[in-house]
């Protein structure tokens, strides 16, 4: 879904009104541009690095595992994948990975790509492409051992209310209209 410029830097700032302009920019910035790519709606990205990261690019997780304003599973992206011990004893193409995982632009990239990559695994698995499911899967809430796939916990419940809220606050304010 396309949404403009300043909509999305308006539902940053709602979000987290301690983001400066510039960062808003550069953040809905990468967000329109990866949603258009990979056909999500950039508020559903804002929910859910508020929800993750409250929007703090250099966020890492206590557990040392999830990195950036997606808060990013590193173990699972690039140079980490192949790393025996990506907490405690990680590759050198590990350590880079986790830097480049801090980089706003990077990480929400890679938040984009795995949007995809969990829709279309709640495709196959629940025959689903609906925001609640791949979301919880994106969560990591899937379990195949019990054959559990793509179920939505509390957790995705309130990214999924979080985003209705934003949409509905921007309305209020003028800056969305009504579709007719």
């Amino acid at each position: 879904m396309l949404r403009s410029l300043h909509v999305i830097v308006a539902a940053i700032q709602l979000s987290q009104p301690r983001v400066s302009s510039d960062d808003a920019e550069r953040f809905a910035t990468a967000l329109r541009e990866q949603a258009k790519r990979h056909d999500f709606d950039p508020f559903t990205g804002v929910a859910v690095i508020f929800h993750e990261s409250s929007f703090n690019p250099k966020a890492v997780s206590k557990n040392g595992e999830d990195y950036g304003l997606a808060q990013i599973r590193a173990r699972y992206i690039g140079g980490c994948k192949d790393s025996p011990n990506p907490v405690e004893s990680p590759s050198a193409a590990c350590v880079a990975q986790k830097q480049r995982l801090l980089q706003p632009e990077e990480n929400i990239r890679i938040m984009a790509e795995l949007i995809t990559r969990h829709r279309d695994l709640c495709q196959r698995k629940v025959g689903s492409t609906k925001l609640p499911h791949w979301l919880a899967s994106y969560q990591g809430r899937n379990d195949p051992r019990s054959k559990r796939w793509c179920k939505p916990g509390k957790g995705t419940w309130k990214i999924v209310e979080y985003r209705r809220y934003l949409i509905q606050e921007l309305y209020k304010r003028g800056l969305l209209k009504q579709r007719a």
